[in-house]
């Protein structure tokens, strides 16, 4: 079975490395928007879109009166052209809104470059080659077995360079039988990630919450600063504090993904199915639920695709149950339903039939499994 990879890392360009990526960073962006202008130009006139080969074709002709492009990497160029025929193509199916131009302004560049036959990676010596930079140090040291690499995209962040390969490998995969022993229920919770059928929770660390604080101080420094005002132009200590900001951002950020790989990997590697319920995260954090900020702190759709790959990996399985099915107000005991607990603010109950006593989070759970296990058994 093929699986689809990506290698992200750090790496460390030289000064001639660092101005060539810059150089491509800024003509894959001009390219993306000159050709977003001509589009509507198009539109306007003809009522229809340059198609990707009509976009791609004109970048030999820009050449010819626009030199410095050819400074730049020509795939990631040609892969400019590719982005927004596909931000089209989402608009049009109604997947997402019209494609807006790219702004330099913005703390993550990026560009992706598709001649594979260029890419390699050396984890014994930590370095990695990249097509129109050649090889430079990373901060990987990762195996691979029998890699090959499709594509790699190119990103600076916050003064930092950094590169996602991307890659396919392949393995024979074994399904494992299901037993309920090696089962286990996960019921998310915003305070705390997930509770999970044996009554364990999570306990994630509330990364947004804890730096809260020192993020309002800074914030608050860099509102004071000229170049905060819109109009005004941008002093050279404003940008410096906004450095600093953006730092703590991608502090907060690195410190959730890694606990969601480590937990991920963890579960993933101790059961041999997780039962969880397929729910609309966007909607649960409304302002009507009140608990937006610990919604998106926990990272709740980020963990479910990691564990959606890895268990896939290892043969096992992820099996997801309606959003509509009452796990909260169902006895695990007796099946007996509680309508009374659609008030989220009953944490514990006694079922009206057979008298068991219940933890809400725990109780849901349970039933999470229970209905997980037989979908599975179903397949």
């Amino acid at each position: 079975m093929e699986f689809i990879r990506a290698l992200k890392m750090r790496i460390y360009p030289s000064n001639e490395q660092k101005a060539k990526i810059d150089k491509t960073l800024g003509s894959c962006r001009f390219v993306y928007n000159h050709m977003l202008a001509r589009n509507k130009k198009v539109y306007e006139r003809r009522n229809e879109h340059l198609s990707y080969n009509e976009m791609q074709n004109l970048l030999p002709v820009m050449k010819n009166y626009l030199p410095w492009m050819k400074e730049a990497d020509s795939q990631a160029l040609n892969y400019a052209c590719r982005q927004l025929n596909t931000a089209y193509d989402r608009f049009f199916k109604k997947k997402s809104g019209f494609p807006k131009f790219h702004s330099k302004r913005m703390n993550r560049q990026a560009y992706t470059t598709i001649n594979k036959r260029q890419i390699a990676y050396d984890a014994e010596n930590r370095k990695v080659k990249l097509p129109f930079l050649g090889w430079m140090r990373c901060s990987d040291n990762r195996i691979l077995s029998n890699p090959d690499f499709k594509y790699a995209t190119v990103s600076r962040q916050n003064g930092k360079y950094y590169v996602s390969i991307t890659y396919s490998i392949e393995k024979t995969i074994h399904p494992v039988t299901v037993s309920e022993n090696q089962a286990l229920g996960l019921d998310y919770k915003s305070d705390g990630l997930y509770v999970d059928s044996n009554g364990n929770m999570a306990g994630t660390p509330k990364w947004f919450r804890n730096s809260q604080a020192k993020l309002k101080k800074e914030q608050r420094k860099l509102r004071n600063k000229v170049g905060s005002k819109k109009g005004e132009t941008k002093s050279h200590s404003y940008l410096k504090q906004l450095q600093k900001v953006r730092n703590l951002h991608e502090h907060i950020a690195n410190q959730r993904l890694d606990y969601l790989h480590k937990e991920s990997t963890r579960l993933a590697n101790q059961y041999d199915a997780i039962l969880i319920e397929d729910l609309n995260m966007k909607a649960i954090a409304n302002k009507g639920f009140g608990n937006g900020k610990a919604t998106f702190d926990n990272g709740w759709g980020m963990f479910t695709t990691m564990l959606d790959y890895k268990m896939a990996e290892r043969g096992k399985h992820l099996q997801k149950i309606d959003r509509w099915f009452p796990s909260s107000q169902t006895c695990n005991t007796c099946g007996c339903v509680n309508e009374n607990l659609k008030d989220l603010s009953i944490r514990k109950w006694t079922c009206l039939r057979c008298g068991t006593e219940h933890d809400r989070d725990i109780n849901a759970a349970i039933n999470i499994k229970q209905e997980g296990l037989r979908l599975l058994e179903a397949i």
